[in-house]
């Protein structure tokens, strides 16, 4: 057996030991990534709670990534992607409103939320906006 079918072997055995295990979601990603800017931080910041924190924050993706209470997982992802939906409409609006300021107005929709973006030539003085997503009209400045 050369080197290859050794690394097979470890790789087939570690797919058995994560199989029925929860993985990875939205949730161990922003933990994953709170962990690093932590780790950053630690570089500028000499902390025993700050490396407390890292390990923490750590293990705690470590252990939801190899759960296999899947319910408990799942419910813990859609609370957080219900309070993260907020912040990521607001930072995407944002975007869109800098990337496109010279050609375009901006508008969030009253009802729905989606982000509408119309010419600025035809948005000077009162414009009248209907959301092709719901229909709802409104009237900016």
């Amino acid at each position: 057996m050369g080197i290859g079918g050794a690394f097979r072997k470890i790789a087939d055995k570690y797919k058995k030991f994560l199989y029925g295990r929860y993985g990875h979601d939205k949730l161990n990603r922003f933990i994953y990534f709170l962990s690093i800017i932590l780790c950053i931080l630690s570089f500028v910041v000499r902390s025993n709670f700050l490396y407390l924190s890292i390990l923490l924050l750590f293990i705690i993706s470590l252990y939801r990534s190899l759960s296999k209470n899947f319910k408990k997982r799942r419910r813990e992802n859609q609370i957080y992607e219900k309070a993260a939906k907020p912040v990521r409409r607001f930072f995407k609006y944002w975007f869109i409103r800098i990337k496109s300021h010279k050609t375009h107005q901006v508008f969030s929709c009253e009802k729905c939320h989606s982000i509408l973006r119309i010419p600025k030539a035809a948005g000077r003085g009162k414009v009248a906006i209907t959301c092709p997503k719901c229909g709802v009209s409104f009237v900016r400045h």
